[in-house]
């Protein structure tokens, strides 16, 4: 019985040790798939950790079919660097159409961001959440012109909500058939209490 057991535990231990692991995941080059993106923060007397200790909370990332071609197209938000907007060629290729698309921001702190259809016409809209240290802290909304540019029309929907937005998301709270916006934001940095 004994020479069993051992005969069987030495089996088992040679059988697992020959067999490799299965590979899940494969990086890919950036040169190979278009997406060339990185939200690099460069700390300054304005902006570090303990002038903004939210500074390293990083961007968002949004994937969605913006125009309707059945591939799902990607978009990151930039802290310190424009927001990019990655369109799927299929076969895991992308071109960044960022500039012809009217969506790299200005000098916010692009945080957040929500693909929505935001007027039902069937394409997707671009809803970014805005905060930092200084201002402006508006959010912003990018309408789908349907052409692969988009225009920003947030104070237009009533939605230019002005705060330290990190995320927000849309959904019909009320089932009234039409979307309602919830933001979360930053906590404040400082408490003011009363002397």
């Amino acid at each position: 019985m004994r020479n069993c057991i051992c005969l069987i535990v030495s089996l088992v231990m040679f059988w697992s040790c020959e067999q490799k692991p299965k590979t899940q995941f494969t990086k890919l080059d950036a040169s190979d798939t278009g997406i060339d993106f990185n939200n690099e923060l460069t700390e300054t007397h304005k902006y570090n950790y303990f002038t903004y200790p939210y500074m390293y909370l990083g961007g968002g990332v949004s994937t969605g079919d913006i125009n309707n071609d059945g591939l799902e197209d990607i978009f990151f938000t930039g802290n310190m660097v424009p927001n990019k907007l990655y369109l799927n060629k299929g076969n895991l290729k992308f071109e960044d159409i960022s500039k012809n698309a009217g969506i790299e921001g200005d000098d916010r702190w692009y945080s957040g961001t929500t693909f929505v259809d935001i007027n039902k016409d069937g394409y997707l809209d671009i809803y970014c959440s805005v905060s930092g240290k200084n201002p402006p802290h508006n959010n912003v909304l990018y309408i789908n012109n349907k052409d692969n540019t988009f225009t920003e029309k947030a104070a237009e929907y009533g939605i230019d909500y002005e705060g330290h937005s990190m995320q927000s998301t849309f959904f019909d709270y009320d089932k009234d058939g039409d979307l309602d916006l919830y933001i979360s934001n930053y906590p404040p940095t400082s408490f003011v209490a009363p002397v």
